[in-house]
């Protein structure tokens, strides 16, 4: 959640690969005395990584986090909506908190919660660049385009596997928010 005085950017172009460190050193040039955040996939961040140098020479103190996945996830998602093969879209597992090191940052890398929540407790008074390399699964994200949750009008099965598949047991479908909303309410 942010407040009034946090800021938050993306890309104009959705799933632009490589925008966040470029962005985060723009960030940090303008709001030198604010805390300045990155959050990267692989793929994005192996294409500028060496932005991190920059970030070392003027000294920014910016946290870097890498979601590594192994995987241009966007890429091999857009491959299977359209029932094309994986190609071009397999990454190697490279230690990028080890690596930038090498350029100046302090580096970690992450497997589980309580390793992030250490690496979060030194890289916010540090000095300098930091780079938090967080290890994730290769599990799809939910697609955002297309939800198969609504058993009234897509067909059940594909729903059921959607659900497992995504474990969307939480969510229901857009019908059922829009009857619920027009529910009356009712005072006890």
């Amino acid at each position: 959640k942010t407040n009034d005085d946090q800021v938050f950017t993306t890309s104009g172009w959705y799933a632009t690969m490589g925008y966040a460190l470029p962005a985060a050193i723009g960030a940090q040039a303008e709001f030198p005395d604010r805390q300045v955040w990155s959050i990267s996939g692989d793929g994005g961040f192996a294409m500028v990584m060496q932005d991190i140098l920059t970030q070392v020479k003027y000294h920014m103190p910016i946290i870097n986090v890498v979601l590594t996945n192994e995987s241009l996830g966007f890429i091999e998602a857009e491959q299977d909506d359209t029932q094309q093969p994986h190609s071009g879209v397999d990454l190697i597992d490279a230690d990028y908190g080890k690596a930038t090191e090498a350029l100046g940052a302090q580096g970690f890398e992450v497997h589980n919660l309580d390793e992030l929540k250490a690496a979060f407790a030194k890289a916010k008074d540090r000095k300098g660049p930091v780079v938090i390399d967080v290890k994730i699964s290769d599990l799809r994200p939910i697609p955002v385009e297309q939800h198969v949750l609504d058993k009234q009008t897509q067909d059940p099965a594909a729903v059921d596997a959607f659900v497992k598949k995504y474990h969307a047991e939480s969510l229901i479908p857009f019908r059922q928010l829009l009857e619920d909303a027009e529910k009356p309410v009712t005072n006890a």
